[in-house]
């Protein structure tokens, strides 16, 4: 078989341009992918429509019938995805429903099921907000982290579900969010900075945080992966302390907020305004730790996957920020005249700060293990629960651990 003709055997190129297509790139985003991860074959935007061809894979598939469509874009509006404008619910369908379609169809069936969720939308009914000017050498420079509370209720104490989240303020890419009973413990923090940390093995230049109690250990740890490198003079110095008001993930958080949060809390107001629910009692706590944990960790993961990391971020008047995927704009920082500032790290160094730091001996379960128990005995699988379902959900559960 002759070389030039090996890519038409290769399953792990024709999945990857699937996922290109599905996550609307552009060609020529897709083909800086291509020559990174496929060096071996020649590519220009001749040959990948060529290819693209010869795999059938095509950005609008003209056999996916508009029930099917209807039926996905209704399944979003009765969940989460109420919140999202179309173009965001477009990106989604097209991603978690492998359905490729136009924009304007997606537009046209949500403008049937629900005009109103579009009017509350439109741009038009938005007051803008002046915008400040950031200025950054690249991706991996600066990462900002906070901690997110709306879901918490009043004075964070209502609801036990507290969410933290890292955004690479280059890109504007999400490179993490976890959600757990608290975001206060510091070791829990250090332990997801440590394990996004053993996943990418890039340590960027500088973390941006606030000055609490929460941030010391994973800000420790960070000081000292940092003490060998000379481009700063003290380690600390690699540690930005600031108000969440100028942190960068604090605008995001309006954005999660909007989009994802307020789904959920309306069911959760709902539960404790009945008298289902009881903020002080430690049993309907766990209760709603055991479903709710898992079941918005995956919408989050789905949230920062796909509606956002593969959006496309038009260009703004009055910013000095690239347009663009962010996806896109983090892999390949060079094409926005930005460049890569990550360190990398070795898996020797993070075994020997994670010893040193001690977060290897925290014990992360947010339950008591014979209350889950309990509730596996019920409901055996909580992070399979739909949207939709978590109030009858809770219901079930606490009558049957009650009774």
């Amino acid at each position: 078989m002759a070389a030039s003709q090996m890519w038409k055997y290769n399953e792990k190129l024709k999945s990857d341009l699937e996922l290109y297509v599905q996550q609307n790139l552009h060609r020529e985003e897709m083909i800086n992918f291509l020559q990174r991860d496929f060096p071996l074959f020649k590519w220009s935007i001749r040959t990948l429509d060529r290819r693209l061809r010869y795999f059938a894979i095509y950005y609008i598939d003209k056999t996916v019938k508009i029930e099917t469509v209807k039926q996905a874009v209704e399944e979003e509006l009765d969940g989460p995805g109420a919140l999202l404008g179309y173009r965001a619910l477009h990106q989604k369908i097209r991603q978690k429903y492998d359905l490729r379609v136009p924009r304007d169809l997606v537009h046209n069936l949500m403008y049937d099921t629900a005009p109103e969720l579009l009017e509350e939308r439109r741009p038009g009914n938005k007051k803008k907000k002046e915008k400040g000017h950031f200025i950054t050498k690249g991706t991996n420079w600066v990462l900002s982290l906070d901690g997110h509370d709306k879901l918490m209720g009043y004075q964070n104490s209502t609801f036990p579900l507290a969410v933290y989240g890292c955004i690479d303020t280059a890109s504007r890419k999400i490179l993490w969010l976890k959600i757990w009973k608290s975001n206060s413990k510091p070791e829990i923090i250090g332990t997801w900075y440590l394990e996004y940390l053993y996943q990418t093995r890039i340590l960027p230049s500088f973390l941006r945080v606030d000055k609490g109690t929460e941030t010391g250990v994973m800000a420790t740890m960070h000081s000292w992966l940092r003490q060998n490198h000379n481009d700063i003079d003290e380690p600390e110095d690699s540690i930005i302390y600031g108000p969440s008001t100028s942190n960068q993930i604090e605008r995001w958080w309006k954005e999660l907020h909007e989009r994802l949060e307020k789904y959920f809390k309306v069911g959760l107001l709902w539960l404790k305004e009945e008298g289902h629910y009881d903020p002080h009692k430690e049993n309907d706590r766990s209760i709603l730790a055991f479903l709710m944990i898992p079941l918005l960790q995956r919408e989050l993961d789905e949230f920062k996957d796909i509606v956002w990391n593969s959006h496309r971020i038009r260009q703004q008047n009055e910013t000095y920020m690239p347009d663009g995927v962010p996806n896109h704009i983090y892999e390949f920082p060079e094409k926005y005249d930005l460049e890569n500032c990550g360190h990398i790290v070795t898996e020797e160094k993070l075994q020997e700060v994670a010893s040193l730091s001690g977060v290897l001996d925290v014990q992360e379960d947010y339950l008591d293990a014979e209350f889950r128990k309990k509730c596996e005995e019920i409901i055996s699988e909580p992070e399979k629960i739909t949207a939709k379902d978590y109030v009858e959900s809770y219901l079930l559960l606490k009558h049957s651990i009650q009774t």
